[in-house]
């Protein structure tokens, strides 16, 4: 499973990746340390029809992104 690393990386970058990403993955997971760029990365992953689960580690959001 491939993990995106997206700490410390600015909007819409971190969408960006995730968009490139699904192109090819089934499944994957998403590190992201901001809420917007959670929320943003969450709200493209649900209109892309993927599930998206998401765990707060320290400041970081984990997110496994599955195409459904």
């Amino acid at each position: 499973m491939t993990t995106i690393d997206a700490r410390g990386v600015s909007c819409p970058e971190p969408v960006i990746m995730l968009k490139k990403a699904l192109k090819t993955e089934l499944e994957l997971i998403l590190l992201v340390d901001n809420k917007i760029a959670l929320q943003n990365c969450e709200g493209f992953a649900n209109m892309q029809g993927c599930t998206v689960e998401t765990q707060k580690e320290d400041d970081v959001y984990k997110m496994r992104i599955k195409k459904v």
